[in-house]
């Protein structure tokens, strides 16, 4: 069975699928979507297209993702690399805006109409497609090298499940309120605008550094 898994490859009609793909997702759930019905609402006749252009369900999603996160990686990279080139350690403020801003400016990208966000809190907030996500790490690497900055900015006496938990939690909370902030905006609740979208980035970085650097030692009453 023929399958369009290459970017640079891929049919007008499995664009359109792609697109389509986010919208369902992010008004049913990622449950709540059957590859039929992804034929039928782009276009296709064939109940079977999601299968012919991408293999299956799965292999939809994970085009996504490698669409919207090579490009997030790519930024996060470039951050990473203005970072270096001012020498030293890196900040922790100055990785938290690496880490956040590619992500949250995927709002203002295109033509408005992505759901990747949405889509991300999704599949981030479920084990089977967390899986999905992590399968390619390649296309996390920035992240992951900002995440081990982080990590060896913070206090030297903190345990390391702490170190392990704060960042879990801190990166779960940042892929939520993006996602949120895109609902805000698809809802028509929020204009999103280069203005409106800086001061959230830097209150979600000042909000991130509180929680990471918070007194760690737990004692007794």
């Amino acid at each position: 069975m023929k399958t369009e898994t290459s970017k640079t490859n891929r049919s007008p009609a499995a664009q359109k699928m792609l697109r389509v793909a986010e919208r369902l997702i992010a008004e049913k759930g990622i449950d709540g979507v059957s590859s039929r019905e992804l034929a039928r609402e782009a276009g296709q006749k064939n109940h079977s297209a999601v299968n012919y252009h991408f293999g299956s369900f799965d292999g939809l999603v994970n085009a996504i993702i490698d669409e919207r996160a090579g490009n997030i990686n790519a930024q996060r990279e470039s951050l990473l690399a203005a970072i270096n080139v001012h020498g030293g350690a890196a900040s922790p403020r100055a990785l938290l805006d690496a880490m956040i801003r590619p992500l949250a400016e995927e709002l203002l990208r295109g033509d408005g109409n992505s759901r990747y966000l949405n889509l991300l809190g999704q599949l981030l907030s479920r084990p089977r497609w967390q899986r999905l996500f992590f399968e390619n790490r390649a296309r996390s690497q920035a992240l992951l090298r900002i995440s081990a900055l982080l990590s060896a900015q913070l206090p030297a006496d903190m345990p390391e499940a702490i170190r392990h938990s704060r960042q879990a939690l801190m990166g779960r909370h940042i892929i939520h309120s993006v996602a949120y902030w895109d609902e805000l905006q698809h809802s028509g609740s929020v204009k999103m605008n280069e203005q409106e979208l800086e001061w959230r980035i830097q209150d979600l970085i000042n909000y991130s550094l509180a929680g990471l650097m918070a007194p760690h030692r737990t004692e007794s009453a």
